[in-house]
């Protein structure tokens, strides 16, 4: 009988070794997987750099991976950097990734390159040693939704539009003459601009936007002198937008309170700095 159960327990422990070394060898192969999976970040391509004789280089992506924005003497150009002659170029500077696509929009994903060339040609240098697009009628760009647009303004929706504002700002810097700007805002983004405001100075209020997408209706906004915008509302919303643009000094939420027969609606107390109104 003792030798039975002898035999038995030493049974059961090479049974359990043999769990223990099953479950080492999955613990091991999972975190080899884990370390061959990791991302490995690869730099920003060099678009303009110096040779050795101190001229500047312009060098293309490789076949296959997105370009630069160019804009050459404030127009577009489509070609290739590698064909630009650097003769005639006074300045060249190069935007990153990140401020290219909060200057110019998705279209200056890879980075961005502004070049500036001399206002007139040399008499013996051929007018092609620059390649620029043909001439062509250009729209004047204008600003929709914060970001540089080319079209017509008469083109948009009405519908859709909350608000058309004029802006002023110089041409290029040391100008002394100023240029405009017409400034469209959607109703959908003037609305994401206020929430987005509103949620910075209230953590309760931004989880109250993102519980429901995005939906204010029936919210009330009280401002500093009483006065009760309702989200949702038309005639309501270029009044919250002008409070987005105004000195805020403290956002305070309050969600729905009592039974649907006495319900009280969710309230965003704002209060606004005195010198801003």
């Amino acid at each position: 009988m003792l030798l039975v159960v002898g035999a038995f327990a030493q049974t059961r422990k090479k049974h359990a070794k043999k769990k223990v070394s099953r479950t080492t060898k999955h613990r091991v192969r999972h975190r080899v997987s884990t370390r061959e999976e990791e991302p490995v970040l690869q730099p920003e391509f060099q678009y303009v750099t110096m040779g050795a004789d101190k001229k500047i280089v312009f060098t293309d992506p490789p076949d296959g991976q997105e370009k630069p924005f160019v804009i050459i003497n404030d127009t577009v150009y489509n070609g290739r950097l590698e064909e630009l002659k650097v003769d005639n170029i006074i300045d060249v500077s190069v935007v990153k990734r990140k401020g290219a696509r909060i200057m110019y929009g998705p279209k200056a994903a890879a980075g961005a390159i502004v070049i500036k060339t001399k206002q007139h040609l040399p008499a013996n240098l051929a007018y092609n040693t620059l390649p620029l697009p043909k001439p062509r009628p250009q729209q004047k760009p204008f600003m929709f939704n914060e970001e540089v647009t080319y079209g017509k303004v008469e083109d948009i929706d009405p519908k859709k539009i909350l608000s058309i504002d004029t802006l002023i700002q110089p041409k290029f810097v040391g100008s002394k003459d100023n240029d405009t700007t017409v400034s469209v805002t959607t109703k959908v983004y003037g609305k994401k601009l206020y929430q987005w405001k509103f949620g910075t100075l209230s953590k309760a209020y931004k989880t109250y936007i993102r519980s429901r997408r995005g939906n204010d209706n029936g919210v009330n906004y009280v401002l500093s002198d009483g006065t009760t915008l309702t989200g949702g509302k038309e005639e309501d919303l270029i009044k919250l937008l002008k409070v987005y643009n105004s000195d805020i000094k403290s956002v305070t939420f309050a969600g729905a309170t009592g039974k649907r027969s006495n319900r009280t609606p969710t309230t965003v107390t704002i209060e606004i700095n005195e010198q801003s109104n």
